[in-house]
């Protein structure tokens, strides 16, 4: 069948639960690669805190992989940085199999004491302005066809990186109020970044709060102190947004399609649970697995989860969660070649 939409065209339309050509297979979750970053020459970690060096590495998979977008940045604690919190940078010298700097001191240290948080300017303050200005390049590096999706992370789960995860899930049971004040101000950080990152000319902005999900609270626990101020940050935005929560968040799929038009759900859930669970009014993406076929299986196999995946009723064929740095190229190339090529077989009615 022959494509008459362009890779913007198509993700704005599903995000839009419009009719499309066929399914979109744009990448909103982070696809740093050792093999990619060989080729363009551009490294964990220096691309973290290197604009130039990040939207290089973010269009080596659109070039090379053939990913119908682009997308930054390649680290989910940039907020809780610019917050107060202390990150730790590793040298570079594994070449990219550096992880992603992890949390080395929170921002509070005692209940309700937010004397070190700090309430960021996304102009000034942290690495906010480098993802900006990443932004900015890509939109002048590829066409107005391909959309440049951006990241932010949920406020729930910045809170719980600013107070450090274990003290923070105390809080929620046992001191409510004070988990509630820093959630509010995990927002509203959020929503500023946010916004900047659309004035910088982000498309599409995907929302990264996994921390909110089934493995670690209840539902309840989720209606309370993770989705209303989700779905503030959506609502303070022009563009379509994606949540995406890894883990096994059967339980919450119709309370995160209530927060935002598009979702992306982990492998441990069935693609057609999850489409029949949420209805025609929401755009299901995912759920090819990472850490299993993708990074360990051969290009017969990804096809064969692809096709597995579309015939499940996904609406946007992506990967489950991040691209670990070990995937081979040649399975995520069969990965964007096998949706092109059968994605027509899913279209709105």
């Amino acid at each position: 069948m022959k494509e008459t939409m362009s890779p913007k065209e198509r993700l704005l339309a599903t995000l839009a639960h419009q009719p499309v050509d066929r399914i979109p297979v744009a990448q909103p979750l982070h696809t740093g690669t050792i093999e990619l970053m060989k080729s363009c020459g551009a490294y964990w970690p220096e691309v973290h805190s290197n604009a130039e060096l990040m939207a290089t590495l973010s269009y080596e998979a659109h070039s090379v992989i053939g990913f119908e977008s682009v997308r930054v940045p390649f680290d989910i604690n940039i907020e809780a940085e610019a917050m107060g919190c202390e990150l730790e940078y590793h040298s570079g010298r594994n070449k990219g199999l550096d992880i992603q700097p992890p949390v080395k001191e929170t921002a509070i240290s005692e209940t309700g004491d937010f004397s070190r948080v700090k309430d960021p300017d996304p102009y000034k303050d942290g690495r906010m302005p480098v993802v900006l200005e990443a932004i900015k390049l890509l939109k002048k590096r590829v066409s107005d066809t391909i959309p440049v999706i951006s990241m932010v992370v949920g406020p729930f789960t910045v809170a719980a990186q600013v107070r450090g995860v274990d003290p923070f899930m105390r809080e929620l049971m046992k001191k409510p109020a004070a988990a509630l004040e820093l959630i509010e101000k995990a927002r509203k950080v959020c929503v500023k970044y946010a916004q900047a990152q659309v004035e910088a000319g982000s498309d599409v902005v995907l929302i990264v709060d996994s921390t909110a999900g089934c493995d670690l609270i209840s539902p309840k626990q989720f209606d309370e102190f993770g989705k209303p101020f989700s779905r503030s940050l959506v609502l303070s935005l022009s563009v379509p947004t994606i949540l995406h929560m890894c883990g096994k968040n059967d339980l919450i799929l119709t309370r995160m399609a209530e927060v935002s038009p598009g979702i992306s759900i982990d492998s441990m859930v069935d693609m057609a649970y999850a489409k029949q669970t949420v209805g025609k009014n929401t755009a299901m993406f995912g759920n090819i697995n990472v850490n299993g076929v993708l990074l360990f299986g051969e290009p017969a196999e990804v096809e064969k989860a692809v096709i597995e995946c579309i015939e499940k009723g996904t609406d946007g064929l992506t990967t489950c969660c991040g691209i670990p740095p070990q995937t081979p190229t040649i399975n995520l190339q069969t990965m964007v070649q096998t949706a092109k090529k059968h994605g027509f077989k899913k279209i709105y009615a």
